[in-house]
């Protein structure tokens, strides 16, 4: 599945992306947070982001060197939110590395995320776009948000069904929908075409989270087993099964340890259940598009980039269907 998406895919994207130059721009950067950065979470990674901001850049009729600064910003504001949780989760690795808060220290972790952040916003803001700035603002938000959410929850061990998908919204959505509604913006599409474009990328961030959700349930995934729960998290698939499982679930509630309530139980049918709604969230991003391909007008569709951006975005929506890392 994705090598069949990535081969068809414009070979000009697939190049930017590949040769995407991550780090902190500023000239009066301390070397050492830039090195640090370097060397931990902005290290290997499927870049899905900037290549879902560069495909819909294609849809939109925009060159790839102009789509390029927002796709590489995108980027960054996930590598910052990667900082950040390696220190609320208490990471010892990622991607096969030592984890920025093992490298440097919690404190560290937590600085050099920030900074990154801020440079996002500067480098933006030079863009002159800042309306795309505003966004961009509100997506940082909306992360801090739903870490403080799930914080709590994990906490207080509350959970409802909207708390999940809040999170979610939150965590996942945002920053997705950023990567779709910047090109429509970027291109000067009407207000409509830009919130299809943001529910576009809502649907799918759900559905990428959900599907996520499941890989840790999964024998064939590359994720760490079970690494929600280790970390006390309850995520989409194990409250669908507390649901199922209501004498459990007040267990859960009263105190008793998570990792021995879910222990070796099976939850095929949590996951089934989370999956059905991932794929409903998939279908309802391919008829969002089919709207947005409907309203654009014939002087983008008769480009040669949005016709060879059409098939990747369908195969992009297959294949976060079919996860499996």
């Amino acid at each position: 599945m994705l090598t069949e998406l990535l081969s068809s895919i414009d070979p000009h994207i697939l190049e930017s992306i590949n040769e995407m130059e991550l780090g902190i721009e500023s000239e009066n950067c301390n070397k050492e947070v830039n090195q640090l950065l370097q060397n931990t979470v902005l290290v290997g990674g499927k870049r899905l982001r900037p290549m879902l901001t560069q495909l819909m850049g294609a849809f939109f009729g925009r060159s790839v060197e102009e789509v390029v600064p927002f796709a590489k910003a995108i980027e960054l504001v996930h590598a910052a939110s990667l900082a950040h949780d390696d220190v609320i989760d208490n990471a010892t690795e990622r991607r096969g590395v030592p984890s920025i808060n093992i490298a440097g220290s919690n404190k560290k972790a937590i600085l050099a995320g920030d900074y990154l952040l801020a440079d996002v916003i500067v480098t933006l803001t030079k863009t002159g776009h800042l309306e795309l700035v505003k966004e961009m603002s509100f997506v940082i938000q909306d992360l801090a948000e739903g870490e403080w959410i799930q914080s709590d929850a994990c906490e207080s061990r509350h959970y409802t069904e909207e708390i999940i998908k809040k999170i979610a919204e939150l965590k996942t959505a945002s920053v997705m929908s950023w990567c779709c509604l910047a090109p429509a913006y970027l291109s000067g599409q009407s207000d409509n075409l830009v919130e299809y474009a943001r529910s576009f990328g809502s649907h799918l961030g759900l559905a990428f989270q959900m599907m996520d959700d499941t890989l840790d349930f999964s024998g064939q995934s590359k994720k760490d087993q079970l690494l929600d729960l280790k970390n006390g998290v309850v995520n989409s698939v194990v409250y669908k099964w507390f649901t199922m499982r209501p004498d459990v679930f007040d267990k859960f509630k009263s105190g008793e340890d998570i990792m021995s309530l879910v222990g070796e139980e099976n939850l095929d049918k949590a996951v089934e259940a989370i999956q059905k709604q991932a794929h409903w969230h998939l279908e309802q991003a391919k008829n969002v598009l089919g709207i947005m391909e409907t309203e654009l007008s014939n002087e983008i569709k008769n480009t040669s980039a949005h016709k060879n951006s059409i098939k990747p975005l369908n195969l992009i929506i297959d294949y976060m269907g079919g996860r499996k890392f």
